[in-house]
């Protein structure tokens, strides 16, 4: 659900796709509830092109959850600019998954606007803790853990980071030669190690033979409740109401006024 939810967060963002640095797989963090926590992850990005050189690009992720499993997302977005052009500051987006009222909360705090997707009647099912499956990403394509190419996953032990129990897995994709224009068959070796008790991912490589490499990994994790109201929209914030379904807007609302929208 928040990777849906974020996919949609950035087709609404006021900055557009061309601003966003390149693709990132950012792990999901499941609305699981009586397991708070908040953290910060961190990804690097390398590429390394036919001459030798790398690209390094850095990014960074707010991740929190309460004990009803709400879940919360801050992510920079750093402006790339050609040189001699101004620099400009990353913009931040958020997106709330509230699993208690159903509502997506996209947030841009730069405009102090917001963009409510409004599940009406969903039933929302608790999910309990357990180790996140294997994915990757390779030409802008996620490729999930059951699709054929996958090796069987290879334990790595059990270790200790952060001051979390991890297990190890590792698994390696093999591309076909010519399903992406390539010659020679690709491999995308990952290796993750997650938390069965907060079920998240806390540490993961993906290296590709193909030259390139991801690193994520969770940091400054601390297993207490956040403050309520990182889980809101701020009554600052202009609010348009979205229909999922329809795709219609409900509603438009400010911290003075409300708006309603003829129903289409």
């Amino acid at each position: 659900m928040q990777r849906i939810a974020l996919s949609i967060l950035l087709i609404l963002s006021p900055v557009a796709f061309a601003q966003t640095p390149e693709q990132e797989e950012v792990p999901e963090i499941v609305a699981v509830v009586g397991a708070p926590f908040s953290a910060v992850g961190v990804q690097e990005n390398v590429r390394v092109t036919a001459d030798g050189n790398r690209f390094i690009h850095k990014f960074t992720t707010h991740h929190y959850r309460d004990g009803q499993g709400r879940t919360r997302l801050e992510r920079e977005l750093p402006i790339r600019r050609l040189a001699g052009g101004a620099s400009e500051a990353p913009r931040t987006l958020v997106m709330i998954n509230n699993k208690v009222t159903g509502e997506i909360d996209s947030l841009f705090p730069a405009g102090k606007v917001a963009t409510v997707l409004q599940r009406v009647g969903m039933k929302v099912v608790d999910a309990p803790a357990s180790v996140p499956e294997i994915f990757t990403i390779f030409g802008g394509i996620r490729i999930g853990p059951n699709e054929p190419g996958w090796s069987a996953p290879v334990s790595l032990g059990e270790k200790s980071i952060e001051g979390l129990h991890v297990v190890g897995t590792q698994r390696v994709y093999t591309m076909a030669a010519g399903v992406d224009g390539n010659q020679r068959a690709v491999t995308i070796t990952v290796q993750q190690w997650s938390s069965p008790d907060l079920g998240v991912i806390v540490d993961k490589t993906s290296t590709a033979s193909s030259g390139g490499q991801v690193h994520y990994q969770l940091t400054q994790i601390l297993q207490a409740e956040p403050d309520a109201e990182l889980f809101t929209v701020p009554a600052s914030y202009k609010k348009t109401v979205v229909n999922p379904g329809s795709g219609t807007v409900v509603a438009v609302r400010s911290s003075s006024s409300t708006t309603a929208t003829p129903k289409q």
